[in-house]
């Protein structure tokens, strides 16, 4: 079957939708680089992570602006290279979903940290009564973090099928959409449990009078580094698609198909779930550390 001019897969274009989320994209990233000004007057340890996040947000979330931009140029002709232009633009597009899936999750991210940061500083001088309601917006915090993580995981989830199912003009059999949905539940199931773990320790901490709460920073360098190498890594090979020979698109290489999902699906998810690890939460182990600490120098 010969796509039509606007690569339609179960009534959906990425060649209309381009325009949009390259927009969405930029916007986004505009917004962080806003977030990130007005961070480098904040002296704190949650002020680091913030910044680490939002700055490698900014990177694959303008990358991928402009990844869209060029995904919303293309051209399909009446005939003849109809069927390779539309695998190029959804294997693009397909890459191009998997970044802003990965930059919107650092965005949130660091913006549960925001909240968290500021519920712990200004519970420390609050009234007993107010506590709830810090402690409830340190929660919020985690939990935004986790919607963003679980959405993005179930949409990359149906892009990946739906991009398989363009590039081989078929559905994928039952056992590839299986495995797909089973890790995408797999993987929301992590992130739910990650974030349900730490918003309890430090909703615990908050709580507690007798002691001080601080933020731990948990799995920065891998979520920071990841998103970096996502960016890099993605964008270069959706550049890079358009100069593969069209036998492997048209009629699909096996290895470049598993290069793009492990990019636009394995690898979005690693950094999601990364980023879930690294919900704001108190050091469980240095606060019994310091217990035992204390133990032992009154005995």
């Amino acid at each position: 079957m010969i796509p039509d001019e606007l690569c339609t897969s179960d009534t959906w274009s990425p060649l209309a939708a381009a325009a949009g989320h390259s927009q969405l994209a930029g916007v986004l990233g505009g917004f962080l680089i806003t977030a990130i000004a007005l961070l480098f007057d904040r002296n704190s340890r949650e002020g680091v992570h913030i910044l680490a996040l939002f700055s490698s947000a900014v990177l694959i979330l303008m990358l991928d602006s402009f990844l869209f931009s060029l995904i919303s140029g293309n051209q399909t002709p009446d005939a003849g290279e109809r069927g390779a232009v539309c695998a190029i633009s959804w294997t693009q597009t397909a890459l191009a979903t998997g970044m802003l899936a990965a930059g919107t999750t650092a965005l949130f991210g660091g913006l549960g940290w925001m909240l968290a940061g500021h519920a712990v500083n200004r519970a420390g001088a609050a009234d007993t009564d107010d506590i709830a309601a810090y402690s409830f917006l340190a929660d919020l915090g985690g939990w935004l973090t986790f919607a963003a993580a679980m959405s993005s995981t179930l949409i990359l989830s149906e892009t990946t099928v739906d991009d398989l199912r363009a590039v081989y003009d078929r559905s994928p059999s039952d056992a590839v959409v299986a495995a797909i949905t089973t890790t995408a539940a797999l993987a929301v199931l992590v992130e739910f449990l990650l974030v349900y773990v730490r918003t309890r320790e430090l909703r615990r901490s908050l709580a507690s009078a007798a002691e001080q709460t601080r933020l731990a920073l948990r799995s920065i360098k891998v979520a920071t580094i990841g998103l970096v190498g996502l960016a890099v890594v993605a964008g270069w090979f959706a550049l890079s698609v358009p100069r593969f020979p069209r036998g492997w698109l048209t009629e699909p290489n096996l290895a470049v198909v598993a290069v793009v999902v492990a990019l636009a699906f394995a690898a979005p998810i690693f950094v999601a779930t990364a980023i879930c690890y690294s919900v704001a939460s108190t050091d469980v182990r240095r606060i019994r550390l310091r217990g035992r600490q204390s133990r032992a120098t009154s005995a």
